[in-house]
């Protein structure tokens, strides 16, 4: 059950009318526009879908302002992105659009945003809700409050301060960087309340500790589908590791534990970071190791269906754990296939019931846990695997917690 702070919930009364500010630009128009992008924002784009289809499913009525989420120039080669509206029977879609220059990339993003906002006012907004703690859309939330009187609430998976992990930055963007953190402290402070994916985001703030909040550490997709390919012990031989390529998520020990573990597996990697170049010569170096770039979702399900373990290895002593979920590991868990994961404090404890832990982070520790893992019974693995598979969709999908995301809301909204 997802974990709420300082809320009781009521009745279901009228059906609000929510807008959500965020970048969930739909499939179409992300898989068009992301392509070719340094670093495609896929798992928060997941994500925020999912919120998205939570809330209509626990009853809301939701329009969405949108701005696609994309690296900056020159990591993307694309300067401008066009707008777009769309309507369907469960609201619309109003894509701003962006002008992606730094410094202007902001401004743009600001300015449309507020448009958005302000284009349907006449349509009895109830409540605004912002996906991520991103400057433009919390400032244009704020204004359309102050203006209007129609209060914000903030989902925060990820804290302003550690995101873009093993993105190298200048001093000075480092400085700005700083100043917007405190800048996005001051505006989640002002909201009604916040949807936070560890308790510990809310407990450990000097600006809202005192907060109403949801702990939302992730939601997975009601429509999950276990494997049809359960691999059987004589077919699968293949760990494979799909995110982001950065030290920060522990991928040089991986790699080395495993060359040491010496189990006669292989390691499939993909995705993209820092260390891309390092997976590539280590791959010529050893057979048994896979570098496969960056893959499509489908073509990632597709290799997650055939594995044999399915692993996270990020370092618990790295403080940006304490204040995150890895959004993967629900993926991981909904394939059915058995996981294996270092023990942090982002992950509550309940998760681990259906998780194989990897109790030492260093490439000796990873090597020792990959040795237990490939020994132990296979019919024993998946069974547990497929136990945490259907805890999931029990308490985790965006039908499970949909109707206590709008709850929390119409509470807080009623008494802010």
């Amino acid at each position: 059950m997802a974990l709420v702070g300082l809320v009781g919930f009521k009745k279901v009364g009228m059906r609000k009318n929510i807008v959500l500010l965020g970048f969930y630009v739909g499939d179409e128009y992300f898989e068009k526009y992301s392509k070719g992008d340094s670093f495609p924002q896929v798992a928060a784009y997941k994500l925020e879908g999912r919120f998205l289809d939570a809330m209509r499913l626990g009853g809301a009525f939701v329009n969405t302002v949108a701005s696609i989420a994309v690296s900056t120039y020159p990591r993307n080669k694309r300067i401008f992105f066009p707008g777009m509206q769309k309507v369907n029977n469960e609201g619309s879609c109003r894509i701003v659009p962006l002008l992606n220059l730094p410094m202007l990339k902001m401004l743009s993003r600001l300015l449309g945003t507020l448009y958005g906002l302000f284009r349907l006012r006449k349509s009895k907004t109830d409540m605004v809700c912002v996906y991520a703690a991103h400057t433009p859309n919390l400032v244009a939330a704020y204004v359309f409050r102050k203006l209007l009187g129609v209060n914000y609430f903030v989902y925060i998976p990820d804290l302003p301060i550690y995101m873009d992990m093993g993105v190298g930055r200048l001093l000075v963007t480092r400085v700005l960087k700083k100043i917007d953190s405190w800048l996005i402290d001051n505006l989640i402070s002002r909201s009604a309340g916040v949807f936070v994916a560890s308790e510990y985001m809310v407990a450990d703030s000097s600006r809202w500790s005192k907060k109403p909040f949801m702990v939302l550490e992730g939601i997975v997709h009601s429509g999950s589908e276990a494997s049809h390919n359960v691999p059987k012990e004589e077919e699968s031989g293949i760990i494979f590791y799909a995110g982001g390529l950065s030290k920060a998520y522990g991928i040089v020990e991986l790699v080395e534990g495993f060359i040491k573990a010496n189990t006669g597996y292989e390691l499939w990697l993909c995705g993209r970071g820092e260390l891309e170049s390092y997976l590539s010569e280590v791959s010529k170096c050893h057979s048994s190791i896979k570098y496969l770039g960056f893959l499509s979702a489908k073509e990632v399900e597709s290799i997650q269906a055939r594995a044999a373990c399915l692993i996270l290895t990020r370092n618990p002593q790295e403080r940006y754990t304490r204040y995150s979920f890895p959004s993967k590991l629900l993926e991981y868990m909904a394939s059915g296939i058995p996981v294996l994961t270092t023990r942090l404090d982002g992950i509550p404890k309940e998760y681990f019931e259906f998780l194989n832990v990897i109790e030492d982070s260093t490439s000796e520790g990873i090597c020792a846990a990959l040795t237990d893992f490939c020994a132990a019974n296979r019919q024993i693995l998946f069974k547990k695997a497929e136990y945490g598979r259907v805890w999931l969709l029990r308490n985790k999908s965006s039908s499970a917690v949909g109707r206590k995301i709008i709850s929390f809301m119409e509470e807080k909204n009623d008494h802010f």
